[in-house]
């Protein structure tokens, strides 16, 4: 399979993982999953994705709560703190974000496949739909600022979304996305013969890096493309 952002299709192996392996583009080095599974599996695997009990699901509040605050500060930072507009969450999860960002004063909306999740979303009296974000069809120029936590990385096709994020942006709109950079920790204990799951398979389907997200944002139309540490999530515990 092709690479998904530069279209190369010489590639080595960095993994294999049950059926699937990770291969690294020679080009630009962008690492992915291949085969993928189809859009019917991953819609189910999601449904279950996250958990549905109380006290998980305030564990990853607690976990994510760090990350989403120094995200909307850098938001609000980019926009002045007096700014407030409209904000879509793509795979907004439980909108634990959504609420932040809406007490601070945005309009706020969300998508999200997990039906539980949502559940959970609209309980807080949170707008979040259950179609995907071209289902939904958004109008031209919708929203002032885009978010994706820890979802590019799931997407079969990331380019794709991102183009799709770039036209329902305003003009000067912003995209803010967080993805894990996996594969050097990967290679690394690799060396060291030390077997891992780490990339989360079939969950994640590609890994970015700096400079791989940074030529994805490019391609795709966005300009004053910024990358840096978001942030650490608050682990469950320390292993």
């Amino acid at each position: 399979m092709s690479c998904h952002i530069c279209g190369g299709n010489e590639t080595c192996l960095v993994k294999k993982e049950g059926t699937w392996d990770v291969v690294q583009c020679k080009n630009c080095s962008f690492v992915y999953v291949t085969p993928l599974p189809d859009e019917q599996f991953l819609y189910h695997h999601y449904q279950t994705y996250l958990p549905a009990g109380k006290v998980y699901i305030e564990q990853w509040r607690k976990m994510m709560l760090n990350v989403f605050q120094r995200s909307l500060d850098a938001i609000e930072t980019r926009y002045g703190h007096n700014n407030k507009g409209t904000l879509l969450d793509v795979g907004c999860g439980y909108g634990f974000f959504l609420d932040l960002a809406r007490q601070k004063g945005w309009q706020v909306c969300g998508v999200e496949p997990c039906a539980h999740a949502r559940a959970y979303a609209a309980s807080k009296s949170l707008e979040v739909d259950s179609r995907d974000l071209f289902a939904r069809a958004y109008r031209d120029e919708t929203f002032d600022v885009v978010t994706l936590f820890y979802v590019l990385e799931h997407l079969p096709y990331p380019l794709k979304y991102l183009k799709e994020i770039n036209r329902i942006l305003k003009p000067g709109g912003l995209v803010l996305v967080r993805v894990p950079h996996t594969t050097p920790l990967v290679k690394f204990l690799k060396i060291l013969g030390i077997p891992n799951k780490l990339y989360d398979i079939p969950s994640h389907l590609s890994d970015f890096s700096p400079r791989t997200i940074t030529l994805a944002l490019g391609k795709t139309g966005f300009k004053e493309i910024q990358t840096f540490p978001g942030g650490a999530t608050r682990p469950h515990a320390f292993s």
